[in-house]
């Protein structure tokens, strides 16, 4: 009895042992699926599982209009140029209930250097004959305007409300153009050369003062409560702010959340050139702001916005930017491309601060580079992970990025500042796949047994930039 009873007591370990899962240094992409099919981009996800299971994702996602977004045609619909040569006039009835700022049309003319054109504006009488006969409210001639330049009549004391008529008229030749859309407006119509015609020309009007220029992208968030199969409305979040720093772009967000803040780190230039490139920072109490930005001693709601990092070498190169963060006991770190020159061409950066501090991005600990992807052919940016099983930081990102022969490389390390290349990952991707990111809780943690999602933006041998679509994937972590 007693030899048995030893027996039975020695199997218990080793059966308990045999019951335990045991972690997989490198994960297993599991089969995923498309969560994003709309036919431009949302890429470089930045991903958070909460508590209750629930998945906070956000994307890079296109830009837009600095101004309100008025717009005066569908933004959907396929646009076509129209020619406004020698006594050709395009025009376009709109009404508004409040005052506005100014009236914008967007004209190309194929690069030539010589079209002009004459941009009006008039209060709408009865109809367009006997509103032509009236004084335009406004009015300016656009000699030798560039290509797809935004003509705009502005009135700095607001033009008042009510129903107006566009014209376009006087163009010297045949590459004086407009583009017009091939849909409807509702609330909108269209002539050319005095008779109404189908579709509708592209214009716009801002309520309030703006430069009316473009945003090249901005930060959107969705929400999902089963693992990513379906989410919330789509809504965009982190916007540029117009006459600052960040003026072009808010591109690449990584949102970290602890305290009483969640932070958005993000790309963005001063360079319209889209290159020098700097790693900007916001802050907000929910996922989808409002948002206060780093203004370099502090945090602003107006236009003093200040790069967190900012980018000191060869100017013609993307810079600093797609930013990651890690918080682990009481440091954030912040993980950040740096492409320049040299060996330091495509490198990953690290800055650490005292997560604690309000104003932590004052007080940056500058680490240098952390991984060095220059021998690695197409590695783009690394999304940074800690591993609460292996109690490791884990990094992946692309290679061979946007061509068919893509895959992931993952790093690892023990604290977070030296790095090694621990594996690749192959299994179950998509052809064409790029910018990476994977789920971690709002600290940058994959806690053990919850489950983890990887995302990324692909394509295909026939797609142009930026028509890409967005896979998701549950993530195996353990045997």
């Amino acid at each position: 009895m007693k030899k048995r009873m030893k027996l039975v007591l020695a199997m218990i370990p080793a059966l308990a042992l045999g019951g335990c899962k045991s972690a997989l240094e490198i994960p297993v992409v599991e089969t995923g699926w498309d969560i994003y099919t709309g036919g431009q981009y949302r890429y470089g996800p930045s991903i958070i599982v909460n508590k209750d299971g629930s998945v906070d994702a956000w994307f890079a996602a296109p830009g837009g209009y600095h101004d309100d977004g008025n717009l005066k045609f569908d933004a959907d619909a396929v646009m076509k140029p129209v020619v406004l040569g020698k006594g050709m006039t395009a025009a376009q009835r709109f009404a508004e209930t409040k005052p506005f700022y100014s009236v914008r049309v967007i004209c190309p003319n194929q690069q030539a250097k010589n079209a002009s054109l004459t941009f009006s504006l008039y209060r709408w009488d009865t109809d367009y004959k006997t509103t032509l006969r009236h004084r335009p409210v406004a009015t300016q001639r656009y000699e030798n305007y560039k290509d797809n330049q935004s003509l705009e009549l502005v009135n700095k004391d607001k033009f008042p409300y009510g129903e107006y008529l566009w014209t376009l008229s006087d163009g010297n030749n045949d590459q004086c153009m407009v583009w017009q859309s091939d849909k409807n407006m509702e609330g909108v119509t269209n002539y050319l050369n005095g008779e109404e015609v189908a579709g509708s020309f592209r214009a716009r009007v801002s309520q309030d003062f703006s430069d009316g220029t473009i945003f090249w992208d901005q930060a959107s968030y969705q929400h999902s409560t089963d693992g990513g199969k379906t989410w919330t409305p789509e809504q965009m979040v982190l916007l540029p702010t117009e006459f600052a720093s960040d003026h072009f772009s808010v591109c690449d967000p990584a949102v970290a959340q602890w305290g009483d803040y969640y932070y958005a780190g993000y790309t963005s230039t001063e360079n319209e050139g889209m290159v020098e490139n700097h790693v900007y920072i916001a802050r907000s109490k929910s996922p989808v702001g409002p948002w206060e930005k780093w203004n370099g001693s502090g945090w602003t709601t107006g236009t003093d916005v200040q790069p967190m990092i900012r980018y000191t070498d060869d100017p013609k190169k993307f810079g600093a930017g797609e930013p990651s963060f890690v918080v682990l006991g009481d440091s954030v770190y912040c993980y950040y491309t740096w492409n320049a020159t040299g060996d330091e061409s495509i490198t990953t950066r690290l800055v650490t601060a005292d997560a604690n501090d309000p104003n932590w991005p004052a007080h940056l600990n500058f680490h240098g580079t952390v991984i060095n992807k220059s021998d690695i052919k197409g590695a783009d940016h690394c999304d940074v992970k800690y591993r609460d099983d292996l109690k490791k930081f884990q990094a992946i990102h692309a290679a061979q990025r946007m061509g068919p022969d893509s895959y992931i490389v993952l790093w690892e390390s023990e604290d977070g500042i030296h790095f090694t290349r621990k594996g690749e990952i192959r299994d179950n991707l998509k052809p064409y796949l790029h910018n990476c990111g994977w789920s971690g809780d709002g600290r940058g943690h994959m806690r053990k047994g919850v489950q983890q999602y990887i995302s990324y933006a692909y394509g295909t041998p026939e797609a142009v930039w930026g028509q890409w679509n967005t896979w998701w994937s549950p993530l195996k972590l353990t045997e």
